[in-house]
């Protein structure tokens, strides 16, 4: 294997789950990142997330942007914080710290250790997809969204971070919107309802 790694021109190591879920968690995704570097003191060599569901790459790249952090942020104090092993989804649900989840475009029930989805259905549950998954159907309220690329135009980042610029093909079934929409009429009402309480304060 080192032989096949340091004789070619050009090598990426992918990884997965398999290295960020099991015992070691971000250690391992450290250890692998220091592979890389030390490969690349003799041929070229990167290394890439492989993503499972549609433009998770997306996602990574636009919280880096706004935030300076891929993933794991925690907003709580009013700006943004990243601790890995504390701050994602998983961790903050495995120490049942949350009282609500809001799901855009992901099926966390059917991926998540049991006791993190255990601990997420047992609260109200809030779920944005074009797919009826496990998620969907143990939510409380299923918003349906439109398929990018598909029902309505968007964009989306390849797993190599290149954004694609994705057109709309057919028409949604009526009263289907997309997902974008949706949150931005989510967050007017949120903002309604802060104003409204704010003007009984004063």
């Amino acid at each position: 294997v080192v032989d096949a790694m340091i004789g070619c021109s050009f090598g990426v190591i992918f990884f997965g789950l398999g290295l960020t879920m099991s015992k070691g968690k971000m250690r391992n995704v450290d250890v692998a990142i220091s592979l890389t570097r030390d490969l690349n003191a003799r041929t070229k060599f990167v290394i890439m997330p492989m993503r499972g569901h549609f433009n998770v790459s997306g996602a990574d790249t636009i919280f880096t942007w706004q935030t300076g952090y891929p993933y794991a942020i925690d907003f709580s104090l009013g700006y943004p914080r990243y601790n890995p092993g504390e701050t994602t989804a998983v961790d903050v649900l495995m120490r049942q710290e949350t009282d609500a989840a809001l799901v855009i475009a992901s099926d966390p029930v059917s991926n998540f250790p049991r006791s993190a989805a255990e601990h997420l259905v047992k609260n109200p549950l809030i779920v944005i997809d074009p797919h009826m998954n496990v998620s969907g159907q143990v939510a409380d309220v299923v918003f349906p969204s439109a398929f990018v690329g598909i029902e309505t135009s968007g964009s989306a980042y390849r797993m190599d971070h290149v954004p694609i610029t994705l057109k709309k093909i057919v028409e949604p079934p009526k009263g289907v919107i997309s997902d974008k929409e949706i949150l931005q009429k989510i967050l007017s009402e949120v903002r309604r309802i802060k104003k409204k309480e704010k003007e009984e304060e004063d």
